[in-house]
């Protein structure tokens, strides 16, 4: 594919054409595929994932649509890290709180009337956090010929306004949904890159493109 920096004057330099949108699409599949499955080998379920779909938008425009879909905008728990290299952003993992409760409760004896994630919990989420969102950017990393790295996630929880944000600058936003089989834990894993670091990311899709 022609790498050549020059496009027309009215190629708007945040749209992907459609061999690139695809590459996106299954570049972030390939990278969630294996801490997926490590993180169904450790549950003793399957974790389903949704088809990863991407957009140029804003952390407050994700907000409500992330918001919408979980729980009548009961406050949410995450997992999330800034990452590093070709290009950079911020990765989350996100569950409302009940469904936090039902997925570490795979893994840890949780207080069946409990309400919210206790220490224990957010450690047990952290550490699936560090599973899903590390181990995607290994894989991403392998993919794009060159190294993300990921900071040691940590743990928050409030309003998805207050973890995901509310600014209106914009953002290549990557979204995944994930789902244990029994359908009681229900999330998203969110990838913001910077805009700053577009035209890296688009060199790094095109030469994974050519590697496809």
């Amino acid at each position: 594919m022609d790498e050549s920096p020059s496009v027309p004057a009215s190629a708007d330099p945040l749209r992907f054409d459609a061999d690139e949108a695809d590459a996106i699409a299954e570049l972030f599949n390939i990278g969630m595929g294996e801490p997926a499955a490590a993180l169904s080998s450790m549950l003793g379920e399957e974790v389903h994932l949704s088809v990863p779909s991407f957009a140029v938008s804003t952390r407050a425009r994700i907000t409500r649509e992330v918001g919408g879909d979980l729980e009548d905008g009961s406050p949410v728990c995450a997992v999330r890290g800034a990452f590093t290299g070709p290009f950079t952003g911020e990765a989350m993992l996100i569950f409302p709180e009940r469904g936090t409760l039902a997925l570490v409760g795979r893994l840890i004896p949780v207080d069946p009337d409990a309400e919210a994630p206790g220490e224990m919990e957010q450690d047990a989420l952290t550490e699936i956090g560090n599973i899903i969102l590390n181990g995607c950017l290994a894989s991403l990393s392998n993919l794009i010929g060159g190294e993300l790295s990921g900071a040691v996630p940590g743990y928050g929880s409030g309003a998805p306004e207050a973890v995901i944000g509310s600014a209106t600058d914009p953002v290549l936003f990557v979204r995944i949904d994930m789902a244990l089989a029994a359908g009681d834990a229900r999330g998203h894993t969110l990838f913001l890159l910077d805009i700053a670091s577009m035209d890296a990311f688009r060199m790094a899709i095109r030469r994974a493109l050519a590697g496809l």
